[in-house]
């Protein structure tokens, strides 16, 4: 019986054991508790076990946690808020846990704490206005000009801090009186951007219709012309070439056509307008192409943002040594299909059919028709067979702390 005892204990202390030693990473920013909840029993290969009659799992929560204890992230997340659980066979039960009348009578009442501070950044300055709330209530101050702040909240409360383009922070407020919270940027959420006509903005807060091509797609077909780089590529955009001369400009339209007279475009090339089209830039150097085509573009253009805006970005020189690429492309064209026309002997027979329909004589006679032959394919004469086409760029680009530097070349041949 002891044996049998002895070896339960053990088994129970090893269970213990390996549940303390299971480690937790967590970033989330306002989810609710039960997101949070579900990852961390993903992390731990644990199953979630509750009753949403039971308990409200849809309060939203911040926690930033690397590395941490299992069932002190538990600890962390469901002690303040009055929730209980338990760990067994692999399943974390979730529980309410009323304060009773009795446990209630023998607490003491939670005493303020004066808390003072400092909020700064990365860099050590001072972060101006930063929200400092209790969540839940309407505790709350921000900090002053020198990123300071003071007040007064109940002890054992949360304290959550939170700047636009800062990671929100939360802490519990035991005994302490001084507490100085360095903020960090959160660079997920400046990844995003799109170029408006007055800068740049989120692009989640952009209301406008927006296209965006970056560099790298406009350099997968390798093409001789900005506009042909698009084809395909934005939405309500339609691109067309107007002739098949080699060079040939491309029309543009956005959504349709928009006036009269000219359908164009407005052309915005690093904030300067242009004319005539942007047929003149090489694709190798832009770095990205934004095309605005609702009617929120007018607010900032005018009457000549009838017809859509498109918004081109050059690429600059990096702080560094010099870099020089060169880019070369070299290759054929051929027609891809011929039209099938009449042979001189058929164009007279069809002829000749013509006039007897009319009621008028044949126009050639017997002697002309079998001796005219097939003639000559005037599309062979015409076409340029393995015409070559080449393509020549160089770019020479870098920049010191005084400023930097981007020299392109280009040479383009076709046939």
């Amino acid at each position: 019986m002891k044996r049998r005892l002895h070896i339960f204990v053990s088994l129970f202390v090893l269970s213990t054991l390996l549940c303390q030693a299971q480690k937790v990473n967590l970033n989330f920013s306002q989810k609710s508790l039960k997101t949070v909840l579900e990852s961390i029993a993903e992390q731990t290969d644990h199953t979630l076990a509750f009753s949403k009659e039971v308990v409200d799992l849809s309060e939203l929560v911040t926690i930033r946690v690397g590395d941490a204890e299992f069932p002190q992230v538990l600890n962390q997340l469901l002690t303040p808020r009055q929730i209980g659980y338990e760990i067994r066979d692999n399943k974390i039960y979730i529980f309410d846990r009323p304060v009773t009348a009795e446990a209630a009578a023998r607490q003491t009442p939670r005493e303020d704490v004066h808390l003072t501070g400092r909020v700064t950044d990365e860099n050590g300055d001072p972060v101006i206005g930063v929200n400092i709330v209790v969540p839940g209530t309407t505790i709350g101050t921000v900090t002053n000009m020198d990123g300071s702040y003071s007040m007064i909240i109940p002890q054992g409360s949360v304290l959550r801090f939170s700047y636009i383009g800062y990671i929100e922070q939360e802490f519990t407020i035991t005994s302490q009186t001084v507490l100085n919270v360095r903020l960090q940027e959160n660079r997920e959420i400046l990844d995003e951007l799109v170029v408006v006509g007055y800068g740049v903005q989120r692009k989640s807060v952009v209301t406008a219709a927006i296209s965006k091509v970056s560099a790298e797609e406009l350099n997968v077909t390798r093409p001789t012309r900005v506009e042909d780089a698009l084809k395909g590529k934005v939405s309500g955009v339609q691109i067309t070439q107007s002739s098949g001369q080699p060079g040939a400009d491309s029309k543009v339209r956005i959504r349709g056509i928009g006036t009269i007279n000219n359908s164009e475009p407005l052309y915005i090339v690093d904030g300067m307008e242009v004319g005539g089209g942007i047929n003149y830039l090489n694709p190798v150097d832009i770095a990205s192409v934004e095309i605005l085509k609702d009617a929120a573009s007018a607010a900032i253009y005018g009457s000549r943002a009838a017809n859509g805006v498109i918004l081109v970005t050059t690429k600059k020189g990096e702080k560094g040594k010099a870099t020089v690429n060169y880019d070369v492309s070299y290759g054929w064209q051929n027609p891809w299909k011929k039209k099938e026309i009449l042979d001189a002997r058929e164009y007279m027979v069809i002829m000749n059919e013509a006039q007897i329909n009319d009621g008028n004589l044949p126009r050639y006679n017997n002697e002309q028709v079998m001796g005219a032959g097939k003639g000559t394919d005037w599309q062979d004469e015409t076409f340029y067979y393995n015409a070559p086409v080449q393509n020549h760029q160089v770019s020479v680009s870098g920049g010191t702390d005084k400023g930097n530097y981007f020299l392109s070349f280009g040479y383009f041949d076709q046939a």
